[in-house]
């Protein structure tokens, strides 16, 4: 997390002001130029707004003291759209129980590997549990067009190196995985084993989505009109995907973990906190209030300020020198 002297606003404040009250002088000075230093008045007032790092709420995290490395793996293929978590895709289970991870191992180190066709490391080890929480629940299936077919142990090799690298940095911190998935193997060739993962993972559960009566699935894709549509089988009618469970109870066996099937209206915390308690004290009432910032959002204006400041300079040089040519020549 990025943390400040309590100084600096004080001096970016004083700053600011100094520099916008010059701007105004030249603004009412500079008759002829009053465009130019207007342009830099605004350009002052959007960069001390953005060292201020504006932030709107992101709703409420809980904090704790749990030391310890936790891994959230999360199946992002077309199958997660499946409709039977009721009549919910899968995923808005994932994303739901990825809130209660996030809540039971508040203050813990947090990663999160999200995995399709290909796997991909979403969010690096962190504190920030809002950050977490806000990137699963952007979260989406991966697009059909796209899909090559899906191994369910593709994000093993990016796990054990993760695991691997957080363990040399932090060797006296327990290391929690959480594979979230349906079990659902479409690639090719068998799945890797994560037998050689195990002695890198103490704890952990692998949580199971999906029915054995399946459900059908919205097409995602790059078109707004073909998502609301459901993928086709090959065979004719709307593809049904159903969970694997034996599968996923290989995957929780290989780990050395335990499986469980998760569906609405199941409890995880209970679960959930024997697990946290065991490397420190989780405590679910006490929350701080998350920021989302919104910083970024004022550089768009600034770079659009900024070349324009840059053109009107460059115009400005070369009058210059066409002056200086002319007056050369006489």
């Amino acid at each position: 997390m990025i943390t400040f002297h309590p100084t600096l606003p004080v001096v970016v404040a004083v700053l600011g002001a100094a520099m916008l009250a010059l701007c105004v002088w030249q603004l009412i000075v500079m008759r002829g130029r009053r465009l130019a230093w207007l342009r830099r008045s605004l350009l002052v007032v959007l960069a001390v707004a953005m060292a201020f790092r504006p932030a709107v709420p992101g709703g409420e995290v809980p904090t704790a003291t749990i030391q310890a490395r936790v891994f959230v793996v999360i199946d992002t293929s077309q199958s997660i759209a499946a409709e039977d978590w009721g009549s919910e895709p899968r995923l808005t289970g994932m994303q739901e129980d990825v809130v209660e991870i996030a809540r039971a191992f508040a203050g813990a180190d947090i990663s999160v590997i999200s995995f399709d066709s290909q796997p991909i490391l979403r969010v690096p080890l962190t504190d920030d549990g809002s950050a977490v929480i806000e990137m699963v629940r952007a979260l989406r299936p991966e697009i059909a067009q796209q899909s090559r077919g899906t191994s369910v142990a593709v994000a093993h090799d990016l796990l054990r190196t993760e695991l691997e690298r957080s363990e040399a940095a932090e060797p006296d911190s327990p290391a929690i995985v959480f594979y979230l998935g349906d079990g659902e193997h479409t690639a090719e060739e068998p799945p890797q084993s994560f037998d050689d993962v195990a002695g890198l993972v103490d704890r952990g559960l692998v949580l199971g989505y999906g029915t054995e009566q399946g459900g059908r699935m919205r097409v995602s894709s790059f078109d707004p009109a073909a998502q609301e549509q459901y993928l086709q089988d090959p065979a004719g009618g709307d593809a049904i995907s159903r969970i694997d469970e034996a599968q996923l109870g290989a995957i929780a066996d290989q780990l050395g973990i335990t499986y469980l099937h998760r569906g609405p209206g199941l409890p995880l915390a209970d679960a959930l906190g024997p697990m946290a308690a065991a490397d420190g004290e989780a405590n679910l009432d006490r929350t701080e209030e998350a920021r989302l910032e919104i910083a970024w959002v004022l550089g768009v204006p600034i770079a659009l300020l900024l070349a324009w400041e840059a053109l009107s300079l460059a115009r400005s040089l070369r009058a210059t020198r066409g002056i200086l040519r002319r007056e050369g020549a006489r």
